[in-house]
């Protein structure tokens, strides 16, 4: 089974730890989001920073997706180069990127585009303000139970004093509601759905202003939810991918994974059970899960109908190196698995693996058609 895997990996000359998608499934993953989407009448304007990969935009493209969310400037100046006119930048206003986010504005204005940008403060209305940066799209950023940060859903002073602080027309709501990651199921996750809604709604009509959209964000809720109604907008992004975080949560089962990373063995030692790979904390991350078996930093994969190889886990990250420990009895048989074969590792967020393969001076990513 480790040969098989290891061959097909090789024969796309993965040589060095590699980000491995599966179009197949990236595909079906995005197309099942947007018919969604589409029967509930909601924009679909899905967050880049899971991918941030020109090639799979263009899936989304292939789905009739026109509008999309970043994480920052930087991003928005990169998809912008790429032909995306309608950008959200979802992250809070920095007033030190001013310069930079009125140029964007200029540019995506100018050729029929928009874009997006988030605040919580009067600060950063002001900053806006006083930049003159036109044709902007200001949503005000709201906390429906996260906490990490907006306008609490249910301060109504502050809601109206930073609306009214000058920025520009708010064009609407926006939220992302990232205690989804921390509860297990779908009853669960549906009622962070329904309470995240109700908030917004609650909080737009304190606002009184005409026409403004909800936008909500997160792979969990949006995953498991039928019917968007109510909101206007949803902006997931990890679903493209999905990852043991989010199978674990319970937002998609093993046969929607669609990133893995190709890690080199470079050590074999039965006698503790393990394997050493090229693929450490500069390539996976150092995101774990806490499971029946103790601590995990990615499972072994497989290429095939059953995803993930069971009594097969990454228990240790240094830098470069990774530890994979097999359970009792499953330690591969002798010319099963060798030095120089790859391994491919399921991430427990593909999120940050992705960023640490894609964004660097020689991006490191396959893809299996």
């Amino acid at each position: 089974m480790f040969k098989r895997t290891s061959g097909i990996l090789k024969d796309l000359g993965i040589t060095r730890p590699t980000l491995v998608i599966l179009e197949v499934r990236a595909r079906a993953n995005i197309r099942r989001l947007a018919h969604r989407a589409a029967a509930c009448g909601v924009t679909l304007r899905p967050h880049f920073k899971t991918h941030q990969s020109e090639v799979v935009a263009g899936w989304f493209a292939d789905a009739g997706i026109d509008r999309i969310t970043v994480s920052s400037v930087g991003m928005a100046d990169r998809f912008a180069a790429a032909g995306w006119m309608d950008i959200t930048i979802a992250f809070l206003v920095n007033p030190l990127e001013m310069p930079r986010i009125k140029a964007l504005a200029a540019g995506l204005t100018a050729g029929g585009g928009r874009l997006g940008v988030t605040i919580d403060s009067v600060a950063a209305a002001a900053a806006l303000a006083s930049a003159g940066a036109g044709g902007v799209d200001v949503w005000l950023k709201i906390d429906t139970g996260y906490g990490r940060t907006g306008i609490a859903w249910d301060d109504q002073a502050l809601l109206r004093e930073v609306a009214a602080a000058g920025a520009g027309p708010v064009r609407g709501l926006l939220t992302h509601s990232g205690h989804s990651y921390h509860v297990l199921g779908r009853p669960a996750l549906r009622e962070i759905w329904d309470r995240t809604a109700a908030r917004m709604r609650a909080a737009r009509d304190a606002l009184a202003l005409d026409g403004l959209l909800l936008s909500v964000g997160d792979t969990p809720t949006c995953s498991v939810v039928d019917d968007y109604s109510g909101v206007d907008e949803i902006r997931p992004g990890n679903f493209v991918f999905y990852d043991l975080m989010q199978l674990r949560i319970g937002s998609c089962g093993a046969n929607d994974l669609a990133a893995a990373v190709a890690c080199p063995v470079v050590g074999l030692y039965p006698r503790r059970n393990q394997a050493v790979i090229h693929g450490g904390a500069v390539h996976l991350s150092r995101e774990s899960l806490r499971e029946d078996d103790g601590l995990i930093f990615g499972r072994i994969g497989l290429l095939g109908p059953e995803p993930i190889l069971e009594g097969a886990r990454v228990t240790s990250l240094s830098q470069e190196h990774g530890i994979v420990t097999f359970a009792d009895g499953r330690f591969p048989a002798p010319g099963e698995l060798g030095i120089g074969d790859l391994l491919l590792v399921w991430p427990v967020h593909s999120c940050l693996a992705a960023d640490l393969l894609v964004n660097r001076p020689d991006p490191s990513v396959a893809v299996i058609r």
